[in-house]
């Protein structure tokens, strides 16, 4: 049982008094309980009749007023003291609001004076995009109440538009963008001609236009819009919930191998890139003034020899990557081959985005007047390995989780003999394909490696 709420209301001390104070307080009480009179009690404290009397009327007024009932709730502040706490919020508001236009007009003229001396064009000029810059973003809100305040004031939309720092034709384009949002939405499609469209765009993956799913089904075209923007977003997630998605669990186990062009360099020469596929670890950066298989095969040779050999090695179908050359140093090191599905980029996306931070890297070096290529190459391939924490890698650099990677006690033989098996399996229960013809192959590698807790694969990511 739970104990009773206990009360937090605290009674008022008793008031001090002397004898002095305790003896006229009983000649009070006397008078108010009818056995003395106000003329004997006056005499006996020695106060004037009238004085006594009065001092027992505003005590008798002090307690009548403390216990009359009075309305629940705080008590009303004075009328007074309410309207001039108003007065002062209204003043405040009224110099926040001049402070702002202050701001304001201080902004303007500082860009007026910038446009009338040349310094600031009303259109700047056109600046390259950056990847990850989304063209149509709208600037913050504040902004745009900004600028509808100055087009209250009468300011040109050229001017508006300088004071922000964009193009006057941006600054109309998300004006507008705003208005339309602000507009309410169309109506619903209809149940049935919406179906309808769905079905239509399910069987042509999403390759018609709006105009024609409006004269195919009766939509407006705003309408079809709508529907087609819905459904293939739902296709779009579909598609990604059907992916797989391949991780490689330790450094060592899977290697890259890819070539990218120096067109800036004098004849043209090529960088043969090896790198690991579970961590961003180049092994060898090295230059070749041709791209052939035995360029390919000593390149292999000596990454196998400096850095091990790893158990897969994952090449494109480039006809110098198919040699005999480049099979034996696989097949003396152990080393499994891996190709991609053809007309395939993606497969390979982890080292076509390391060969984009390759090229930023060399953008600011004039390569043409470079003395040792080599030497440079050496330098990039350092700063990128030991000194870019990434995040991928818990803030590692690259160079850090190479080097703490776990041995790999894989026997080769074994796993060589288990894809062969599986390889085998495969092709003798179809999985073969005349368009990819080593399918069958590489689903045996995945296997091989999944199955000894090399690989994991997921299902439903992004890809």
């Amino acid at each position: 049982m739970s104990n009773p709420k206990q009360s937090r209301y605290t009674a008022a001390p008793t008031p001090p008094s002397d004898e002095t104070l305790r003896r006229r307080y009983q000649e009070i009480l006397a008078v108010l309980a009818g056995t003395q009179t106000v003329a004997g009690a006056a005499r006996a404290l020695a106060l004037p009749r009238n004085h006594f009397q009065t001092i027992l009327h505003r005590g008798m007024a002090g307690l009548i007023d403390g216990i009359t009932p009075r309305p629940a709730g705080r008590p009303a502040k004075p009328a007074r003291e309410a309207e001039l706490e108003a007065e002062n919020a209204r003043l405040k508001a009224k110099v926040a609001a001049m402070e702002e236009r202050s701001a304001m007009v201080d902004r303007l003229l500082a860009v007026a004076g910038r446009v009338a001396s040349g310094r600031t064009p009303l259109r700047p000029p056109r600046r390259k995009k950056s990847p990850t810059e989304n063209p149509d973003e709208s600037p913050a809100t504040t902004t745009l109440e900004e600028v509808r305040k100055m087009r209250e004031y009468g300011l040109p939309v050229a001017l508006c538009a300088a004071a922000i720092g964009v193009s006057s034709a941006t600054l109309r384009r998300r004006l507008a963008r705003t208005e339309t949002q602000r507009r309410p939405r169309a109506r619903p499609p209809d149940p049935d001609r919406a179906a309808t469209a769905r079905a239509i765009l399910r069987d042509t993956h999403g390759l018609p236009g709006a105009t024609s799913l409006a004269k195919m089904t009766g939509l407006t075209r705003r309408q079809a819009a709508h529907v087609k923007r819905d459904e293939c977003r739902r296709m779009e997630r579909e598609r990604r919930r059907a992916c797989r998605s391949v991780h490689v669990r330790s450094p060592g186990v899977i290697r890259g191998f890819d070539a990218m062009h120096l067109s800036a360099a004098p004849s043209r020469p090529v960088v043969l890139a090896a790198c690991d596929a579970a961590v961003p670890f180049r092994t060898t950066l090295s230059l070749a003034a041709h791209y052939d298989g035995p360029t390919v095969a000593r390149t292999l040779s000596i990454d196998f020899d400096r850095c091990g050999a790893p158990l897969v090695c994952r090449l494109d179908r480039a006809a110098c990557q198919r040699t005999d050359e480049v099979r034996a140093v696989l097949r003396d090191h152990g080393v499994l081959v891996l190709h991609g599905p053809p007309h395939y980029p993606r497969y390979y996306g982890q080292l076509e985005r390391q060969n984009r931070e390759h090229r930023a890297w060399l953008r600011g070096v004039d390569l043409g007047a470079h003395p040792d290529l080599d030497a440079l190459l050496d330098a990039m391939r350092s700063a990128l390995n030991g000194s870019w924490a990434r995040r991928t890698l818990d803030w590692c650099t690259a160079e850090q989780r190479w080097h703490a990677r776990p041995p790999l006690d894989v026997d080769r033989h074994d796993l060589r003999h288990d894809v062969e098996s599986r390889h085998r399996h495969l092709v003798a229960r179809g999985v073969t394909s005349t368009r990819d013809p080593d399918l069958a192959w590489r689903l045996a590698v995945e296997q091989a490696l999944a199955s000894r807790g090399l690989l994991e694969i997921n299902n439903g990511v992004t890809c």
